[in-house]
């Protein structure tokens, strides 16, 4: 397919947004994808002819809705459901290289080894972040040390931290995971891990935003440095904190559309080819430049991507 084609390309090789690829993109969802067709329809779109003209799609949509613009799916993501119902997300083989195309292009530390405390994707399957990571240990330097669920026995996974890992490495590991192993205040590790936690919170009756998480961490982590992943099922392009303000980061090909200011969060991802690049999430986020910080789920509740746990 040219649009397969000229997307990979995009992605891996320029640097700065392209308003034409990017409605060509939407004109092709709009033409293969029923159910996006029938909202742009509902907001007065037929055929998109300028940037502006684009339909950002809510996420929520994905809860009960089976929206792809290919006509086959080999699978799907489902999403954490940290926020009640689950949404499903179906993909085929093609765009699953889409995916992987971003993920390595996006990923920050690609020189350093790489440990998972999140299981891999042939155990938790319908997980995107389990994807991710099955793309980092097929083309980066990346060990799991768990492989049996999100669960982890702090004690067991502390130990081994300490005991079988090299110093100056990458942790991936979920926001509650970090908050277990930190909670055994008895001990430190002196290892330096670059930390990256992905959200992923269940329950725990204190509220914890990142920066709070961190230091509480760090009591432990005496040496390591801590960023964030947002991700989720929805986005084939993840977001790092590694700017001078710990805020994530942008590219040309999963640009923010939100304005300058204050916001929900608006995307634009190159590699959503298969479903809409288009999306509407109810985070609320502040942007500045070619960086964004979350501040919170925009719901009856208190959650998302702002809020580590509660």
């Amino acid at each position: 397919m040219k649009l397969f084609d000229e997307i990979k390309n995009y992605i891996e090789n320029e640097k700065t947004f392209n308003e034409e690829l990017a409605i060509e993109i939407a004109n092709f969802q709009l033409k293969n994808n029923p159910f996006y067709k029938a909202y742009a329809e509902k907001v007065g779109i037929k055929k998109i002819k300028k940037i502006q003209d684009i339909p950002f799609l809510p996420v929520e949509f994905f809860k009960n809705q089976r929206i792809f613009s290919f006509e086959k799916a080999d699978g799907f993501f489902m999403s954490s459901g940290t926020g009640g119902e689950r949404s499903k997300v179906f993909y085929n083989k093609k765009t699953l290289e889409l995916y992987e195309i971003s993920a390595l292009k996006s990923f920050p530390f690609k020189d350093k080894k790489i440990y998972s405390l999140i299981p891999p994707f042939s155990i938790a399957e319908n997980s995107s972040l389990s994807f991710m990571l099955d793309i980092f240990s097929r083309n980066l330097n990346l060990e799991y040390l768990n492989k049996e669920s999100f669960e982890i026995d702090e004690k067991i996974f502390f130990r081994i931290l300490k005991e079988k890992t090299e110093d100056n490495s990458v942790l991936f590991l979920t926001s509650l995971q970090l908050f277990k192993l930190s909670s055994l205040k008895k001990e430190s590790i002196t290892k330096k891990f670059t930390i990256i936690e992905t959200g992923g919170y269940k329950a725990t009756k204190k509220i914890y935003r990142r920066k709070k998480l961190y230091k509480f961490a760090k009591k432990v982590f005496v040496n390591s440095e801590f960023f964030s992943e947002y991700g989720m099922a929805e986005l084939f392009s993840q977001f790092y904190t590694v700017s001078k303000n710990r805020d994530y980061t942008f590219s040309h090909y999963n640009y923010i559309f939100t304005k300058e200011g204050k916001g929900l969060l608006k995307v634009f991802d190159f590699a959503n080819l298969g479903t809409v690049s288009s999306l509407y999430i109810p985070d609320f986020i502040v942007k500045r430049g070619n960086e964004f910080d979350v501040k919170g789920r925009l719901t009856s509740e208190i959650r998302g991507c702002g809020y580590v746990f509660k």
